[in-house]
């Protein structure tokens, strides 16, 4: 194999090692849930209202959101200035 092979066969080899790691993270990234890592711990009915009541108290995503962004305690800081956070853990609680 002469140098020209070689420099072609390692910049594929590394391109393909690139890619492969830029697409197992950003799979990793989508499948992160939020809801049971920042809020079960507080929302458990006792702390602040469970998921089951919010479900109840929120009917959609959209009224879920708004409460957070408007009402929302000191305590969601976190979410306020992220409208797309707020609606992926109103999903993953199950509201539409």
């Amino acid at each position: 194999m002469n140098m020209k092979n070689r420099s072609i066969a390692l910049t594929l080899l590394m391109v393909f090692f690139l890619a492969s790691i830029f697409s197992s993270s950003a799979h990793a990234v989508t499948k992160t849930e939020f809801w049971p890592k920042m809020c079960a711990s507080c929302h458990d009915g006792k702390t602040a209202i469970s998921k089951e009541a919010m479900r109840e108290k929120y009917q959609t995503a959209e009224a879920f959101t708004e409460a957070v962004l408007n009402k929302g305690d000191r305590c969601m800081n976190i979410l306020k200035n992220d409208k797309k956070m707020i609606k992926k853990v109103a999903e993953e609680i199950g509201l539409k």
